[in-house]
């Protein structure tokens, strides 16, 4: 492997995968969190939305921001290209 793939990796699809993984687990946390058992007690309906939401956002930064990086790169890579070939 040389580098330039070991940079892709680390730098685009693990920070998409990781966003991909938070937002998954916010999905999964709101449909099945059972907040009613235990030390806590009351409704926690709407504590239970507000923690996803905030979980799905900070996934969706996550995703979106290394998205926009990655393609500003390969808009970056293809430009230099074209530079060098004239």
């Amino acid at each position: 492997m040389n580098i330039e793939r070991i940079r892709s990796i680390l730098g685009v699809w693990a920070p998409m995968a990781i966003g991909l993984f938070i937002i998954v687990t916010s999905i999964n946390f709101y449909f099945t969190a059972n907040l009613t058992n235990g030390l806590f007690v009351g409704n926690l309906e709407s504590w239970r939305l507000v923690c996803s939401a905030g979980a799905f956002f900070v996934g969706g930064v996550l995703l979106l921001s290394t998205f926009g990086r990655y393609r500003k790169t390969k808009a970056a890579r293809l430009e230099q290209r074209v530079n060098r070939s004239k």
